[in-house]
């Protein structure tokens, strides 16, 4: 009796997200970048599949998107070693839905984290165009987490060099992620992150000409094997350039 109550209450808790999800899709006018705070977290023998998605509404004067998505598969093969292949596409506005790169690489956990305090990792991808005419890419990084109870803060910092015959840009771009999270207990939980992208550190230009973005996002876990956890935000540009609104949505399994 108790295990059907425990799965009913499961079920109910996943009906709730998945209903309050469908609202705020429903409710977007949609119109390269996953929205996606990265853990520098890495557990031994740990395979993690996961999709990050995001919709675009009032396109910026730098982002004509409807929606993107990145597929991820991580797999732990030491306790500090994590080997990444990612996917990603995006749909522009009045285009379809293109697949725009593959990614292998892997991260590293320089500094383990044990119940509160410091974690530290270094990430390094290899992306590879997958449409005529685009550059390869580098992408290479920290990650930062520092936890105290139930509250956490995470960054990322990523540095992205072009590579190939199609470079635009002889410098490097930067993205700066970041999320700051409290755990009301272990299924529910809500936080705050930001998004900031400047596309050539040699010419950074002025706020509004790169991209930044800010909003609050909700999350949920249910631990069993798989282990599912969820996200989903409104995430509000703050510069000229950038989109309106940007839906996110993260779903992953853990096995």
């Amino acid at each position: 009796m108790s295990g059907d109550v425990g799965r009913g209450a499961c079920l109910r808790r996943i009906g709730c997200f998945c209903f309050v999800f469908a609202g705020v899709l429903i409710a977007a006018q949609a119109a390269q970048a996953q929205f996606y705070v990265r853990s520098p977290d890495v557990e031994k023998g740990e395979l993690k599949l996961e999709e990050h998605g995001a919709i675009y509404s009032g396109p910026g004067e730098d982002e004509r998107r409807r929606q993107s998505h990145e597929l991820e598969v991580k797999y732990g093969f030491t306790d500090r070693l994590e080997g990444i292949a990612e996917l990603t596409g995006r749909e522009n506005i009045g285009d379809s839905l293109k697949w725009q790169r593959f990614e292998l690489g892997g991260q590293y956990e320089l500094m383990e984290r044990h119940g509160d305090g410091w974690g530290l990792a270094f990430r390094s991808l290899y992306e590879w165009a997958l449409q005529d005419g685009d550059p390869g890419e580098i992408l290479f990084g920290p990650l930062a987490k520092y936890v105290h109870g139930q509250d956490s803060a995470t960054v990322n910092a990523f540095f992205i060099g072009q590579v190939g015959d199609h470079r635009e840009i002889d410098s490097l771009e930067l993205k700066l992620n970041w999320r700051l999270k409290h755990e009301f207990n272990e299924t529910w939980g809500l936080g705050v992150e930001g998004y900031s992208e400047i596309e050539d550190l040699s010419h950074t230009g002025t706020w509004d000409e790169q991209k930044h973005r800010v909003g609050p996002v909700a999350y949920l876990e249910l631990e069993g094997m798989p282990k599912w956890e969820f996200a989903a935000g409104t995430l509000f540009g703050v510069s000229d350039a950038t989109s309106d609104i940007t839906l996110k949505f993260d779903i992953e399994a853990e096995f």
